[in-house]
């Protein structure tokens, strides 16, 4: 039998740090190197109602990142590990996420700058290519303010608790709690505390995320639900509320085949009708070496008052081939077209992109 799960992150915490010595490993954690590098060629043809708006039509990227891994298992069953993320291109977070963690059968606790369980938990359109929703490469250049992601990602890497449960009957739940919203990349914060009391700013967020994932004669199921709030510092003349942000989502699998999709809304931390909504949908198909997929994806800006939302729609024809273990190459045809109630500020166009994506 499992053991019955614990209340708050507060107790889980204090359980895992309280360790005799003599649980002590016989050596101490060592070091594993991984990571990813992924490099993009891409072709695009963009066309701008402003004509002071002109842009390149090829391009090279790439995103990558070096991990630093390593945990190990304590005399009592209590597994503590380690995981920093170093930016393989030049960022502005040259360190992504760096966390500690404990785990064992009470589940799993996260001390640091990683995503929030509502962020991790989430289920979003399938795509063997770029993706439509937060890729790491976007091909166009945006002339609104409509999304182009619906993921629940207000305080992305700060600093924060998080706990995930166990799985029960195939459900989980994660819990995480973000004092401040750090600079991205995590805090060092030697001493001190943060400012409090800015306009506008928000603080103490909470994120919940809860997911099913099962399977059942032959089909694969994933749905989830997430959750996350921040608490406004201080307002101004009534423009700015306590951010809220939800998100819905559900991958189905079966044959090769994988069919999914989702939907978000965030107000953004502002009173009135200011909210973004973003939803997608996608179909996947994979077979040996082989994949292709179809992507759409919609986001949604609403500007209050009598002007009307920023819209904008994103699909992609996706095709993949793994050469080797973790050596995989992608195309990706796209086309993106966006719809401003401001003068000269729409734009449509296509793009191609060619990709290689190594894991180690």
């Amino acid at each position: 039998m499992k053991k019955v799960l614990m209340g708050t992150t507060a107790l889980v915490a204090m359980g895992a740090w309280a360790v005799s010595p003599a649980a002590a490993a016989e050596e101490k954690i060592k070091i594993a190197v991984g990571g990813y590098y992924e490099s993009v060629v891409s072709f695009v043809d963009q066309s701008f109602d402003n004509p002071a708006v002109d842009k390149h039509s090829d391009n090279v990227r790439q995103e990558g990142e070096i991990h630093f891994k390593g945990e190990t298992t304590l005399d009592n069953g209590l597994t503590v590990g380690i995981n920093v993320q170093l930016e393989a291109v030049t960022q502005a977070d040259q360190l992504d996420e760096q966390y500690v963690y404990f785990s064992g059968e009470f589940g799993k606790v996260i001390v640091g700058a990683e995503n929030s369980a509502a962020y991790l938990m989430g289920y979003s359109a399938p795509s063997v290519g770029l993706g439509v929703n937060s890729p790491n490469f976007f091909l166009f250049s945006p002339q609104s303010s409509a999304p182009t992601n619906n993921f629940v990602t207000s305080i992305s890497d700060s600093n924060k608790l998080t706990y995930f449960s166990p799985r029960f009957s195939g459900f989980q739940l994660g819990l995480s709690y973000t004092p401040n919203k750090d600079v991205p990349g995590g805090d060092r914060q030697t001493f001190g505390l943060n400012n409090d009391n800015n306009v506008g700013d928000q603080a103490n967020y909470l994120s919940v995320g809860l997911n099913f994932v099962n399977s059942f004669n032959g089909v694969d199921v994933a749905v989830s639900g997430t959750y996350e709030r921040g608490n406004l510092e201080a307002n101004a003349a009534g423009a700015f509320d306590d951010s809220t942000a939800y998100q819905v989502g559900a991958n189905f699998g079966f044959s090769g085949f994988t069919v999914g999709g989702s939907y978000g809304v965030k107000n953004n931390g502002l009173s009135g009708s200011f909210d973004t909504t973003a939803y997608d949908l996608g179909v996947s198909y994979e077979t040996g070496p082989w994949g292709v997929s179809v992507a759409w994806f919609h986001g949604e800006q609403e500007l209050g008052g009598a002007v009307s939302d920023d819209k904008s729609d994103l699909i992609e024809l996706g095709a993949s081939y793994a050469l080797g273990p973790g050596i995989t190459i992608t195309g990706s045809l796209q086309r993106y077209n966006e719809d401003s109630d401001f003068v000269n500020s729409n734009s449509d166009g296509w793009g191609a992109a060619l990709q290689s994506k190594l894991s180690f």
